[in-house]
């Protein structure tokens, strides 16, 4: 750990214990007597609502005249007493700043609220004084998202993200389920154009454990109507149909009577979440899209949502679910292939993960309608290979959707490489065949380098190389990948992690270069006495010149064309693989392979070996902090690449910062990946990976610090 860290938590820590000690003193003292005597005393109004905003909204505060408006007259400058004597006793936990009034401590004001309740002075009563009080026709705009982030912000839990705001979540425990309804009722009220509130009441409804079938009927009913008022306020949004979608899917899983119906009505509302989430990715190109149709990511609930209603359909006994839906077949493999390379390409954050039952579903309802095997390489995309290599990991979709998912072994991967062979060279103008075949060496190398099954490299340059001058609308990402990675220069310039990487750098390039020699470049002599018109096999620097930053450029716009874009925004892109020290295929590492490393590193250090979730929580944090490439391990496989700030002007628009990697003689242009909360450290180096987007560097703190092997 960081020292400085370790220092500034424990200081926290202390000052929080601190802030506890002084609040518990205070209410014993005077605070708790004075609001058991003077519940509706202004002032004790005020306190009530500044301890409820600052519990729940962090950097919450009231400026002085919404305080004062509270209070009601005679104010200051009309001859009433000052602020701080007004607020006797409350005095001393209030900030002393008149432009931003909030409590002194968050603890204080946590603790505070739990002190109230035990007074009757409950959470959901306070809030709605406070939409009471201040949530005018004139109020601002900052009160209302108070508001909205009280009683509908969803944080991020250990299981995902919560099923409601903390303070609805509070209200439900510490009070009754209807109060919780009729503080959002109130909201709804209120704010009576915002979705939002209804909706969460509709999902209240929704989310309510009941066992009477009776009140399980009249529950559903409720959601359904506050649903539908949320589409009312807003019928572009998909979010607001999907939690209408929710309602018909939760009826049709215990359905007894009107099966038939029910499905029919779950699926024409998943489909209708769908149409509206395209519309929204399409306003996202338009000049003067709604507002209320933007949104950040691709909403994937009306495409996940058919999945699971098709699921359901299959496993209902004594029903087809072709008499519910005709193409639901098409339409399943349409919904796997998406959600194959969607899970394959990328992840909602960079340390969150979808749910467990996520690729579970999709995958199981695949194998009921197809008769297929998931993991059966004959039927495998691009994507389903690429992630052969997971399989097996603690972090894989399949692992953690608890499917048997043994590792894949060199005799496997040697088999996929040896039929993918047969069946390109059955059919050379299949692209996507190509693809796959190239792909397969790739995978095979990582597992064993010096596999006699390898093809050589210039070879499967040459099957690029004929591909290129297709039409562009046959060509995806995934081909520029393969031409980026195929292509890559051998002779880069070698970054030193440390002095005694120099010599080692510098043996590497000159091994590179025998490596090449002595592996693709073997049968020369025998290629001299070939016939002619049969393609030489040249070597691999010399066989092609390609401008590599053009094929960059390329796998970006095809990135866009190819709607990898239109759906994967706001989500994070996974890296597939990194530079390595190696040559030739090997100098390609599969993410995979480092994640085996972390997840040794995080075996070793844990004592409970059985906690999933302490094993994932370490994961992510070495992830999302940058520590992984300090591992000694990591940092003896990954080759550092040298880099230049990019000169072009577009670069500044982006939210992600470009840089130059200088390549052999050639400078490309590569985001940088978001860096992790680590204090600046005065040297860096730059490893180099490729998402489906493209290149993308990592920034590594100076190695050599003590600090970071902490």
């Amino acid at each position: 750990m960081n020292l400085n860290t370790a220092e500034t938590e424990t200081a926290d820590i202390s000052e929080d214990v601190e802030a506890e000690v002084l609040c518990n003193n205070f209410w014993k003292l005077c605070i708790s007597e004075y609001v058991k005597q003077n519940p509706e005393f202004k002032n004790t109004q005020l306190f009530t609502l500044l301890v409820l905003l600052n519990a729940y909204v962090p950097n919450s505060y009231l400026r002085m005249d919404e305080c004062q408006q509270i209070l009601g007259p005679p104010d200051l400058i009309h001859g009433g007493p000052p602020f701080e004597e007004r607020m006797e006793p409350f005095t001393f936990l209030i900030s002393p700043d008149p432009e931003h009034v909030t409590i002194i401590h968050p603890v204080i004001a946590q603790r505070s609220v739990e002190l109230l309740h035990v007074l009757k002075i409950n959470r959901s009563t306070t809030v709605k004084k406070l939409m009471h009080l201040l949530c005018g026709a004139e109020s601002e705009l900052r009160i209302a998202e108070y508001v909205k982030d009280l009683l509908t912000k969803r944080e991020m839990g250990e299981d995902g993200q919560e099923k409601f705001s903390k303070l609805i979540r509070d209200i439900k425990k510490k009070e009754r389920f209807y109060h919780a309804v009729s503080v959002l009722k109130c909201a709804s009220e209120k704010f009576e154009t915002n979705p939002i509130f209804p909706q969460t009441i509709a999902r209240l409804y929704h989310k309510k454990d009941t066992t009477k079938a009776e009140e399980w009927a009249k529950d559903t009913t409720r959601a359904e109507k506050w649903a539908e008022k949320a589409i009312e306020r807003a019928p572009n949004n998909s979010y607001m149909a999907d939690t209408l979608a929710q309602v018909y899917k939760k009826r049709f899983i215990d359905a007894g009577q009107d099966i038939l119906k029910k499905a029919q009505k779950a699926f024409q509302a998943f489909k209708d979440v769908e149409e509206k989430a395209e519309n929204e990715a399409l306003s996202e190109t338009m000049e003067a899209a709604d507002a209320e149709s933007r949104s950040d990511t691709f909403n994937n609930r009306g495409r996940f949502g058919f999945i699971q209603v098709a699921k359901l359909a299959f496993e209902k006994p004594n029903y087809s679910p072709a008499n519910i839906y005709p193409d639901i077949k098409t339409k399943v493999e349409e919904e796997f292939n998406f959600f194959e390379w969607y899970l394959t390409y990328s992840k909602p954050g960079m340390s969150t993960l979808e749910p467990h039952y996520f690729w579970s579903d999709v995958a199981l309802c695949y194998e009921h309608y197809t008769n297929k095997r998931v993991a059966a390489f004959q039927d495998t995309s691009f994507p389903g290979l690429l992630d052969f290599l997971n399989h097996g990991l603690f972090m894989s979709k399949g692992r953690r959707a608890e499917f048997e998912e043994p590792e894949k072994t060199v005799s496997d991967l040697e088999k996929i490489q040896e039929c993918l062979k047969a069946a390109y060279e059955e059919n050379v103008e299949d692209i996507k065949l190509a693809e796959r075949y190239i792909l397969s060496n790739i995978l095979l190398s990582n597992k064993m380098p010096d596999s006699p099954k390898l093809s050589p490299v210039n070879e499967l340059q040459m099957i690029i190389h004929t591909l290129l001058g297709r039409e562009e609308g046959s060509i995806r990402p995934e081909f520029y990948l393969l031409v980026l990675m195929l292509f890559w220069p051998e002779n880069q310039l070698q970054v030193p992690q440390n002095k005694d990487d120099e010599e080692v750098g510098q043996k590497a390039t000159k091994d590179s270069k025998s490596a090449d020699s002595t592996w693709e470049d073997t049968n020369t002599v025998e290629e001299r006495d070939k016939e002619p018109g049969e393609p030489a096999q040249l070597p691999a620097d010399n066989m092609f010149d390609l401008n590599l930053q053009q094929y960059v450029t390329f796998m970006e716009d095809t990135f866009k064309k190819a709607n990898y874009a239109k759906y994967l925004r706001g989500r994070y892109l996974l890296p597939l693989f990194f530079l390595g020290k190696g040559s030739g295929l090997s100098k390609w590492i599969h993410k995979s392979r480092l994640d085996a490393i972390v997840e040794e590193k995080v075996d070793a250090e844990l004592k409970d070996k059985q906690n999933k979730k302490e094993k994932m929580r370490r994961i992510n944090d070495l992830w999302l902090r940058g520590k992984v490439w300090h591992i000694p391990e990591i940092r003896d496989i990954l080759l550092p690449v040298q880099t230049e700030p990019s000169s072009s002007a577009e670069s500044q628009e982006h939210e992600e910062q470009e840089v130059c990697v200088c390549v052999g003689d050639q400078k490309i242009k590569a985001r940088t990946e978001a860096q992790p909360p680590e204090p600046a450290l005065p040297t860096t180096l730059f490893y180099l990976g490729f998402t489906i987007q493209g290149p993308v560097v990592f920034k590594v703190g100076d190695l050599n610090s003590d600090s970071d092997h902490q």
